[in-house]
């Protein structure tokens, strides 16, 4: 199978990948939207009826779900439309940016149903919590955990991390409404006026839910570390090949679910010829594409090893930032500027980037008497 073929052959596989992922996600959306509505607006109907703030409170957090539903299906239907000119990487990040603005619509939600809340607390209003109540808040609750079996397995099935979120979304669901049928056992039987007091701690279930998909849709449009077990399976297969003596600076680049470029650096024998190198790289990019679905560009980086002062200097400042969790490639020295420089790349946080540069200075200091150019990795 000639390279352009072999391209052929796996973009299509992709695609066929993509659109199986997106069409079982949206169809379980689908199931979950119209239960969403269907509850929402049962328990909207009995809040009326009732004057149960916390109920119309639950049927307000069911309608958001089903808006997050509505959009995020419409979202992961642009997502998976093919590259184009103006859209090399494709259009993945549709999902990431509708998902940010329901999380600001379901903050605004929560807001309202806090301020309503207040309100009830501050002038408490007799409820009528009759059996259309309490039948609405117990199919709820079934409904609810029913959903949350049902996002879960397909969610996992589907690898489609949408879903998955329902899921969770679906389980702090069924908390709310028992919070708010166990409140309306209470009012029923005691008299007392806590309708206003779970319509605040409904609010402050859907903020915290929303203020949670803020910040991981912020963070993933920013550009937040690639997932663990993904870079470690890449790292697997580079590794796998004989010729490579190491690796470093794995950057995942995310486009969206199903559509991530990657960059690596290999460290193979300077000794190896262009051809040879070329090949390696080539192959491993094929592999690692068809393994993954990630598309990776890898960079070669020369290991000398008839250098003697190279190759000890190397080792002793390996050895010397062994206890800060760090590692140490791409160490050149120049003759010519009388210069040192490296790359180091961290195990960890906090690690004192001040503390390693002069300790790296003095170190080469001792041993050449040059300078010290250190750059920090920190992926």
């Amino acid at each position: 199978m000639t390279e352009r073929a072999f391209g052929t052959y796996i973009k299509s596989r992709c695609e066929l990948v993509k659109n199986k992922r997106v069409k079982n996600a949206v169809a379980t959306l689908a199931v979950g939207l119209a239960l969403n509505i269907a509850l929402g607006a049962a328990k909207l109907a009995a809040g009326i009826l009732s004057g149960a703030a916390s109920v119309a409170s639950d049927a307000a957090n069911n309608l958001s779900d089903a808006a997050v539903s509505a959009v995020t299906i419409v979202a992961m239907a642009l997502s998976a439309r093919a590259a184009d000119r103006e859209h090399p990487y494709g259009h993945g990040r549709y999902e990431y940016i509708a998902t940010f603005v329901l999380g600001a619509v379901i903050v605004a939600v929560g807001i309202e149903i806090l301020l309503g809340g207040i309100e009830r607390i501050i002038s408490p209003v007799d409820v009528n919590f009759d059996a259309i109540v309490w039948a609405t808040l117990g199919a709820g609750i079934a409904v609810k955990a029913f959903m949350a079996v049902f996002y879960s397995v397909r969610g996992r099935r589907a690898g489609a991390e949408t879903v998955k979120a329902a899921a969770v979304d679906s389980i702090s669901d069924v908390a709310v409404t028992s919070a708010v049928l166990i409140c309306a056992v209470i009012e029923k039987f005691t008299g007392a006026h806590i309708d206003g007091y779970a319509s605040v701690a409904v609010s402050a279930v859907i903020l915290v839910f929303a203020v949670r998909i803020l910040k991981s849709t912020v963070s993933r449009l920013l550009g937040e570390r690639p997932d663990g077990a993904l870079t470690e399976k890449i790292a697997g297969i580079l590794k796998e090949d004989e010729n490579v003596v190491s690796l470093h600076d794995i950057i995942i680049n995310d486009y969206g679910e199903t559509n991530k470029i990657a960059e690596a650096d290999i460290v193979l024998p300077a000794d190896m010829s262009f051809v040879e190198v070329h090949k390696i790289c080539d192959g491993l990019e094929h592999r690692v594409l068809k393994e993954t679905g990630v598309r990776l560009s890898i960079h070669a980086d020369p290991l000398i090893t008839d250098d003697v002062r190279l190759t000890e200097l190397t080792c002793s400042l390996s050895k010397l930032l062994e206890r800060f969790d760090a590692t140490v490639h791409d160490v050149s020295i120049d003759d010519n500027e009388n210069k040192v420089e490296l790359d180091v790349a961290f195990g960890r946080d906090g690690v004192p980037t001040d503390e390693i540069k002069a300790l790296v200075a003095a170190h080469v200091k001792s041993k050449l008497g040059y300078s010290t150019e250190v750059n920090f990795d920190y992926m």
